[in-house]
């Protein structure tokens, strides 16, 4: 379709009269309107017109109790005033009275429809989209609706948003033949022919009496493009359509490009990506199986089938899987990144370290490999290893705050307070109503004798959680260290208290269980 291509949609008549009869006679207005009505009904549109606005002039000013009429009633005598003018070609005109009516009852959704139709007949398909969106918002199966916007994206070339309103429209009218049509032509205008004769047939189906405007559809708008184009036009539609998350559209075009082309991997790959999303794994699996040892994307389809394997708990065949790709992708650091997180599950330690050390020397930038390297260092007891691989993962991912609290607390450890002090408070900054991270810099400062640092970050910990322990204690001896006995041997009171209630907790052993958790998510 070109941008100069014309939309032209019949406006929508109402009926009326239900809800109307009470002042349909007997009075002016009754007989004004009844006489616009039987004018418009025999297309004497001037002459409709007139009586229509007498109907509204007489429900001005006929004092009659029966002659009042409601907000919608006055709305759709206007919208039948802006049919009459649409029907003589006076779209301005048109505009102006379906403008009064939305404005009279903003929840006539056929006046909002209508007027999509003005703004559509003068050229302004932004407008006319904002407005037949709008009438969706009053009537979401209202065909005609569903209809013209597919005809209004497929002018704007959005095809994304044109073929989900096509369907839309097929499924409120199912018997409608136009919207297959112009979803056959919409795929015929990029080449995918196979797609197009479909939407024709089934338009013809549906609808034997269906005359199209091209009277020999698929012939005369015929086009050639190149088969990569035409690919491309597939995908193009799938993305626009998962975008949108109709995923059920989009795999459907998957899969008649996989029937059109059942050699194009990249297809059978986006479409185990889309299946794995809906957690069809068997499905996904056989789409990621046929990806070939050539294809670009085969290390890809193989490390999410490993994913998929693992999270079905197929650990050994998930790595099993990687072990044979990494065979002939030597190369490949996310292999050996993803072989090292299913030997960590495995409980095979020390082939996870080998495996996480050749991921860093292929990534040498990726943070991720350095912290799950120290994180298999540190299980091994091999902490100063395990720093040296912290510390070169927070360098390259100075936000990542988990993995600073982790290089934190393993200086705590090794007494280096003023190192994790450093980590903590950066942590802090980023997270600064966090309990242990709180706790810990205020343990840092107490061990750097800097108990007036320390004391405010305590307070803070118990205004959160008044029953954490170490907090107490620490709380207690700070004061002590600042000469407030009274106050500090309240503190260690109340922790002696805690503690005779429940078994005590070693300093930062609620940290180190942060931390292993922290671990845990990032082998994940």
């Amino acid at each position: 379709m070109s941008a100069n291509d014309q939309l032209q949609f019949m406006p929508l008549d109402l009926d009326t009269f239900t809800g109307s009869e009470r002042f349909m006679a007997g009075t002016r207005l009754g007989a004004a309107f009844s006489q616009g009505m039987r004018s418009y009904l025999r297309a004497a549109y001037t002459e409709a017109i007139e009586h229509f606005k007498a109907a509204l002039i007489a429900a001005y000013v006929d004092g009659e109790e029966q002659a009042q009429i409601f907000e919608r009633e006055r709305a759709i005598i206007y919208l039948y005033i802006g049919n009459a003018l649409a029907f003589q070609d006076d779209w301005e005109g048109a505009l102006r009275e379906y403008l009064e009516a939305v404005q009279t009852d903003p929840q006539l959704a056929e006046a909002h429809y209508n007027l999509g139709v003005s703004f559509a007949a003068m050229g302004q398909i932004d407008r006319a989209i904002a407005a037949f969106k709008e009438t969706l918002e009053h009537n979401q199966g209202l065909y005609e609706a569903h209809f013209a916007l597919g005809r209004c994206y497929q002018l704007a070339d959005d095809a994304g948003r044109a073929y989900i309103h096509y369907s839309s429209a097929c499924n409120a009218r199912p018997q409608a033949a136009e919207p297959r049509y112009y979803m056959g032509l919409m795929h015929q205008s990029h080449g995918a022919h196979e797609l197009a004769q479909r939407c024709f047939a089934e338009a013809l189906r549906v609808e034997p009496t269906f005359v199209s405007p091209d009277p020999e559809p698929g012939e005369s708008t015929l086009v050639t493009r190149s088969e990569d184009e035409v690919v491309q036009w597939y995908y193009r539609l799938s993305n626009a359509l998962k975008q949108q998350r109709y995923e059920d559209e989009a795999e459907r075009i998957y899969r008649a490009l996989l029937q059109w082309r059942p050699q194009e991997y990249q297809g059978h790959y986006l479409l185990g990506n889309l299946l794995a999303r809906q957690r069809r794994f068997d499905e996904a699996l056989e789409e990621y199986g046929k990806v070939p040892p050539q294809h670009r994307q085969y290390v890809e389809s193989r490390l999410r089938m490993s994913a998929v394997l693992r999270m079905q708990k197929q650990t050994k065949q998930a790595y099993d899987l990687l072990f044979e790709c990494a065979r002939l992708n030597p190369g490949n650091g996310q292999l050996f990144l993803n072989m090292g997180k299913l030997l960590y599950d495995m409980g095979l330690n020390t082939q996870a370290v080998r495996a996480f050390e050749r991921a860093v020397q292929l990534l040498p930038r990726d943070p991720q490999a350095h912290y799950l390297l120290g994180f298999m260092y540190s299980s091994l007891g091999r902490e100063n290893w395990a720093l040296a691989a912290w510390r070169k993962a927070v360098e390259l991912a100075p936000d990542a705050h988990s993995l600073r609290f982790d290089l934190g607390y393993m200086y705590v450890r090794r007494g280096r307070y003023d190192l994790a002090a450093n980590e903590f408070q950066h942590v802090l900054d980023h997270w600064p109503e966090d309990v242990e991270t709180s706790f810990m810099l205020g343990l840092c400062f107490k061990e750097l004798v800097e108990p007036a640092r320390a004391i405010p970050l305590f307070e803070k910990v118990l205004r959160r959680n008044p029953r954490h322990a170490q907090a107490l204690y620490y709380l207690g001896a700070c004061y002590l260290q600042i000469g407030n006995t009274s106050l500090g041997k309240a503190y260690l009171r109340r922790y002696d208290h805690l503690a005779r209630q429940s078994p005590t907790t070693t300093p930062g052993a609620a940290s180190a269980r942060r931390r292993n958790s922290s671990a845990t998510k990032q082998s994940s």
